[in-house]
């Protein structure tokens, strides 16, 4: 007779259990808790400044700063900004057409907390720029072929890099030079944890 209990009672509990764990989930919004294997989100405020060197005289610094939560699983944190710079051309025909091509700045950013507190931050970073040489400027040259002086120049940057980062610090990620005008653009970036 107690067998028989017993295996009642086993058999209730291997059937009612995870019904009632189902029910549980549906009603929280089917989402699952958190295991406790997984590491909890820190909220991060990343700042990147791009720098820009004429020489050694420096003529442009542009911040954007950026929210992303560390060891989030969700999609990346993103930025975007920007306009459509008009550009003209012209059919076989001959016909006069605008088209827009997008220049400005896009981030996208996802950090993971490593084991010593440190934050493994990855970045793609995309800028571009429309550059028009004056009239007192001779017109751009690439490998020895002439850009067209009528029509912007659009510049272009892109890099992704995988930053091992602390709390507070400030990394210069990246150093590159402009083809056309020499121009030397910096990239720094900056991690800072939101208490």
């Amino acid at each position: 007779m107690k067998k028989t209990v017993l295996a009642v009672s086993l058999a209730i509990v291997v059937l009612v259990v995870p019904r009632l764990l189902a029910q549980d989930k549906e009603k929280s919004g089917g989402e699952a808790k958190p295991s406790q294997t997984e590491k909890p989100m820190t909220p991060l405020r990343v700042q990147v400044t791009f720098t820009e060197f004429e020489g050694d005289k420096k003529i442009s610094n542009l911040p954007y700063t950026f929210l992303v939560n560390a060891d989030d699983r969700g999609v990346k944190a993103a930025v975007r900004m920007g306009l459509r710079v008009p550009i003209e051309t012209s059919s076989n025909t001959g016909a006069k057409q605008i088209t827009y091509q997008d220049v400005g700045t896009n981030l996208d950013g996802r950090a993971e907390k490593t084991d010593d507190g440190r934050f493994s931050l990855i970045l793609n970073v995309e800028k571009s720029s429309a550059y028009l040489p004056g009239s007192n400027e001779k017109p751009a040259s690439v490998g020895g072929n002439e850009i067209s002086s009528a029509q912007p120049t659009i510049q272009q940057f892109r890099t992704q890099v995988n930053l091992l980062i602390r709390d507070g610090q400030t990394i210069q990620s990246t150093v590159a030079a402009d083809p056309v005008t020499g121009r030397v653009l910096k990239v720094d970036v900056t991690l800072n944890v939101i208490k």
